[in-house]
């Protein structure tokens, strides 16, 4: 009993490993998180492998574990005040009558992209993208939009010990590739990503920023490639709409570098 209230184990050892991983900004391994909350290998093993069946939580190409795509699920309706998705909502449907194509909103998560929103167009291709999945950040034009904005220092403990999976004959192989990528996205102020993730989807994308300038989520325009590519004005409604979407969190121009 704890202030009258009986506290079950096991649900508690839940919420626990479900707090610990939201407070944590990459994927912990199973010894990490039972280092941090001091529940025995056995008892972890059990109780991680139900939560993953579950979808409470999920394990990444690293086999850490990270929060799972039921969250989202049960959070649809939770979802409707996340400033994110509220602030973002107007100009990506905009986006996509205007472009006629598929627009995606999507949020870091350590080294992955979660996509949160898509909005189709009455000629969207088919893709593996949903609200609610995950990709690597490295192989994402979302992602890479988020990357140009983190500091040097942040990006080379993120991929100190990251191995570079080929998704698709297109996917970035390797650290320093990313880096020379990430450089000219940033000095254009938008990333691509050029079949890195699934063949026939070419994305554009740029980064959402907060109030104190931190990236806090992308979007995107995707289709297919000579489409999107000869479509000029992509690039700069990515851009323009990316920034509308960062002043309505808050965003100044003062201190931080907006293209």
């Amino acid at each position: 009993m704890k202030g009258g209230i009986l506290i079950v184990k096991s649900a508690k050892r839940v919420f626990d490993v479900l707090d610990l991983l939201e407070s944590h900004s990459s994927p912990l391994s199973e010894k990490e998180i039972g280092n941090a909350l001091g529940i025995p290998a056995s008892s972890l093993f059990n109780l991680l492998k139900t939560m993953v069946e579950s979808k409470y939580i999920r394990k990444d190409y690293q086999n850490k574990y990270l929060l799972g795509s039921k969250l989202i699920t049960l959070g649809n309706r939770a979802r409707e005040d996340l400033d994110l998705y509220n602030e973002s909502l107007t100009y990506i449907k905009r986006l996509s009558d205007e472009l006629n194509e598929t627009i995606f909103l999507a949020y870091p998560q350590g080294n992955e992209m979660i996509y949160l929103t898509k909005i189709d167009s009455n000629r969207s291709i088919r893709t593996a993208a949903q609200p609610g999945a995950n990709k690597p950040i490295y192989s994402t034009g979302l992602g890479k939009a988020c990357l140009f904005m983190y500091d040097s220092t942040v990006l080379d403990d993120m991929f100190e010990n990251v191995e570079f999976q080929k998704l698709t004959s297109n996917t970035v192989a390797n650290y320093n590739e990313l880096k020379k990528q990430l450089k000219i996205f940033k000095n254009q102020g938008y990333s691509i990503d050029d079949e890195e993730n699934e063949i026939g989807l070419y994305c554009i994308a740029s980064p959402i920023l907060n109030d104190v300038g931190k990236v806090v989520g992308a979007i995107s325009c995707a289709g297919p490639k000579d489409r999107i590519q000869n479509n000029k004005l992509i690039p700069q409604k990515i851009k323009q709409n990316a920034y509308f979407i960062s002043r309505a969190m808050g965003l100044t121009k003062n201190g931080v570098d907006i293209k």
